[in-house]
């Protein structure tokens, strides 16, 4: 029996509060005999609101087009266990069906799009993923209400989260980082008054143009921006003041750049140019390294600064942000043990196991 395989056995013997709906399996490992070894498949028998466990592997499960509310879950995009393989998938298109009230969690994705489409898909809630790209909708009554929470965006050039003309996005507890060094490619396009923007970190190594400006927002218009902390590695970089922007409000916000001087924000409460001083932080290493710990430490000026009076950044407000990206609503293996791993048939496979609960429960 393969490891993956047992492993979602196990969450489908102690996850207690799923019993209502159908749990479809799907694996594509060599052997595996799960369920199903497409995920399309697996969302095309589906009945609505049925929950998919996808298994951990080295192959892509590509692309799925959603066709109905459904939760799909795997086990983190940064997992300890399993050799810290995970599932990737490659698009999650919402774009031929309604599929509102769809729940996106644990995976590594490319893309998410709630984009052309002529079918509403309301209430997606996009948790603890590893993303590129979420993509919203041009017109305002076909893809409002989403949250996502929880995620690792790492976006190379431009458009990284576009809210387009989508209304009542939330946006909050997530890491931002943009690896690419040029001034100009944005992370954030078209966010709008409805958007709610908070603790989130952003960490960007762009360099500044001849005037120490970059574009990290672009035709942003009216969104406040609350909790924050943003970051800063690359060369003169002064501000973000580029990209066509009107009404941005920013309030207690923090800004910090390791090679130069920024600029203070627009808003009230805001921290500028100042460390925030987490408890681990190496700013060349990945956003997603576990080696880092963004809670704040004793004595920083970002303690208890948020707008609630507690910390700024993905540890503040309710969400209970995981750096391995391991869904809130299943347990996850802490320990995995076979001590008789081969065995003759009928032979009782001896195992230890060991798990935390999920933080719903």
């Amino acid at each position: 029996m393969k490891n993956s395989t047992l492993f979602f056995v196990v969450l489908f013997s102690i996850c207690t509060t799923i019993q209502a709906q159908n749990v479809l399996i799907v694996d594509n490992n060599q052997g595996s005999g799960a369920q199903y070894t497409t995920l399309q498949t697996a969302v095309d028998a589906a009945n609505p609101d049925d929950i998919i466990y996808i298994q951990p592997s080295p192959n892509s499960y590509g692309d799925v087009y959603m066709k109905k509310p459904l939760k799909i879950y795997g086990i983190g995009h940064n997992p300890q266990l399993n050799a810290g393989q995970y599932a990737r998938v490659s698009s999650v298109l919402f774009r031929n069906a309604n599929a509102s009230g769809s729940q996106i969690s644990g995976l590594y994705i490319s893309n998410i799009y709630l984009d052309d489409t002529n079918y509403s898909n309301h209430d997606i809630v996009i948790t603890n993923n590893r993303l590129y790209t979420v993509y919203g909708n041009s017109h305002t009554g076909r893809a409002n209400n989403v949250i996502i929470s929880g995620n690792f965006f790492y976006h190379n050039s431009s458009r990284a989260l576009d809210n387009y003309n989508s209304q009542n996005w939330i946006i909050s507890n997530n890491t931002f980082s943009r690896p690419n060094s040029y001034w100009g490619y944005d992370i954030f396009y078209r966010l709008n008054s409805s958007t709610i923007f908070n603790n989130n970190i952003i960490l960007s190594r762009q360099a500044g143009d001849s005037n120490g400006a970059i574009t990290l927002f672009n035709s942003c218009s009216g969104t406040q921006l609350t909790n924050n902390i943003f970051i800063f590695t690359g060369n003169n970089v002064e501000n973000f003041n580029l990209g066509g922007n009107s009404a941005l409000n920013f309030q207690h916000n923090l800004t910090y750049s390791y090679n130069s001087t920024l600029d203070a924000l627009s808003g009230t409460n805001n921290i500028n140019n100042t460390d925030p001083q987490f408890v681990a932080f190496n700013p060349n290493t990945s956003l997603n390294s576990t080696a880092n710990d963004y809670h704040i430490q004793g004595g920083s000026p970002a303690e208890d600064a948020g707008t609630d009076g507690n910390d700024l950044g993905v540890f503040n407000g309710a969400y209970p942000f995981s750096l391995r990206g391991y869904p809130t609503q299943l347990p996850y293996l802490t320990d995995f043990v076979i001590h008789n791993n081969i065995i003759t048939a009928g032979t009782p496979l001896n195992i230890n196991i060991k798990a935390n609960a999920n933080i719903n429960n």
